[in-house]
């Protein structure tokens, strides 16, 4: 390889490297956090053989909502998942109705400020 062939060469590996060093910055920024629960998780289920569930407890007579974090084992954690996602589902769901009606509402008022 000639001198020119390799300082191109350099020049394109110095180009290519930031938006890899980019990417790979990403990735390690999204994957550690998730690395680090899951190792708390399997150190907490080996010296307990229970796993921490976090569910949100509903407004109490203050009208403060919770969140709690209880130890139980692994059937009745997956149990209350289920439960969990039903309520948020739920939740969710009324609240895409009210989005959509909103959205509709907005287009009825526009529709009828572009006809005057």
């Amino acid at each position: 390889m000639d001198k020119s062939n390799r300082k191109s060469v350099g020049v394109m590996g110095n180009f290519l490297a930031l938006p890899f060093s980019f990417v790979t910055g990403c990735l390690v920024g999204l994957l550690a956090p998730v690395a680090a629960l899951a190792a708390i998780v399997g150190g907490i289920y080996l010296l307990t053989r229970k796993v921490p569930f976090l569910s949100h407890t509903w407004p109490d007579d203050e009208g403060g909502q919770h969140l709690s974090l209880k130890l139980m084992p692994p059937d009745q954690a997956q149990a209350a998942f289920v439960r969990e996602k039903e309520r948020i589902s739920a939740d969710l769901s009324t609240m895409s109705a009210e989005i959509k009606s909103l959205v509709e509402q907005t287009k009825a008022k526009s529709s009828l400020s572009e006809e005057d």
